[in-house]
């Protein structure tokens, strides 16, 4: 099998990357693999199936949602949702401002410069 062959394989599996950086296996053990056997192989799967489980420590998971402190998580939650109360309360136009009318007095060549006029 050619090089090329093995790391489109490679490429189209991207979990094996992450193996040999953690040191599971060696891309020489990979390789010798997909010579030996090819790649529709039942082999695989037994990588494959490696692969997810340690990517996902349940026992880990669940010791950290065990230490998390369900009262300063509320606490948490809340200040959060005050700060985004306050953003929302400046960001939007209150209806108790309104545009006051600006009275400017107008100089047209039409002679109405003592009239006033509101420009809204």
């Amino acid at each position: 099998m050619s090089k090329d062959k093995f790391k489109l394989f490679i490429y189209n599996h991207p979990e094996f990357v992450d193996m040999v950086k953690s040191n599971k296996t060696t891309w020489q053990k990979l390789y010798e693999l997909y010579d030996l056997y090819g790649e529709n192989n039942d082999i695989w799967n037994r990588y494959k199936d490696n692969s997810i489980t340690s990517n996902i420590d349940l026992k880990g998971l669940f010791n950290t949602l065990k230490n998390i402190d369900l009262d300063n998580l509320e606490q948490n939650i809340s200040s959060i949702q005050k700060a985004v109360g306050l953003v929302e309360e400046f960001t939007k136009p209150s209806n108790e401002e309104e545009i006051k009318p600006i009275e400017s007095k107008m100089n047209t060549i039409y002679g109405d410069e003592n009239e006033k006029w509101s420009i809204k």
